[in-house]
């Protein structure tokens, strides 16, 4: 005889009651309401190391920059670098090529009198942006090995946390890198659900950290590559 084989087999299993069910919807409203409380303090990160260079992501509002000069000025620093991206929109009518420039003019009319260095990603580079300044920054800083090897970024609330993540690991162990975080003034941190501004920045920040956290990990001499191919590129076109 043919032994028969079966294709699905019988068991019991536990599963939640009415009251089951509600313990669990309420333990998962009360760890979504603490993860709301202190996600945004989490993402915003001010630790800054002993240093004399000082690196302002390109992109920060004006308020950001005035505190950034400030804060330059305060704690005595020597050199300053702003990453830039460059401006894609209205691009026969903006007067400045990337962020960088803009900044630069910005803080100028502030009255900061130091020199001003850039550190800007060509146009031909669209993916992986904040990596690509933190790669455009270590490639400016070969050049000025004579600075020292810490510096400290000027970010802007929850984007800081991320930015950091990203210039250690372009930067490897060769500098000792610190982060400050301007208050976001565009919506309340402490509420940050409240608003839809303050809901895209933190949301869209948490899970971006993650994905980079857990998935991004670059090899360095790959974009550092593809950065002097489009700085090669642009020097071509304005030949």
């Amino acid at each position: 005889m043919i032994k028969k084989i079966p294709l699905f087999v019988k068991r019991n299993c536990w599963r939640p009651t009415f009251w089951g069910w509600l313990f669990i919807f309420v333990v998962i409203g009360l760890l979504f309401r603490v993860w709301m409380g202190t996600v945004c303090e989490y993402l915003t990160v001010n630790k800054p190391v002993p240093a004399k260079i000082m690196v302002i992501e390109g992109w920060v509002e004006d308020y950001a920059l005035k505190e950034a000069m400030e804060y330059y000025k305060r704690n005595n620093y020597k050199h300053l670098i702003i990453t830039g991206l460059p401006l894609k929109h209205w691009e026969d009518f903006v007067i400045f090529p990337n962020t960088a420039r803009a900044a630069a003019a910005v803080l100028k009319t502030y009255g900061f009198k130091d020199s001003i260095y850039e550190a800007v990603i060509p146009p031909s580079v669209y993916i992986d942006r904040t990596y690509n300044t933190a790669v455009a920054t270590r490639m400016l800083l070969s050049k000025h090995s004579d600075w020292g090897k810490s510096f400290n970024i000027f970010s802007v609330g929850v984007h800081s946390r991320r930015t950091l993540l990203m210039f250690k690991r372009a930067f490897g162990d060769t500098y000792k890198i610190g982060i400050i975080a301007a208050t976001d003034r565009t919506f309340n941190p402490k509420r940050w659900w409240t608003t839809s501004k303050g809901f895209r920045n933190v949301s869209n920040e948490f899970v971006a950290y993650l994905f980079v956290w857990a998935f991004f990990h670059p090899d360095y001499v790959t974009y550092e590559k593809k950065l002097e191919e489009g700085y090669q590129l642009e020097k071509l076109k304005n030949n």
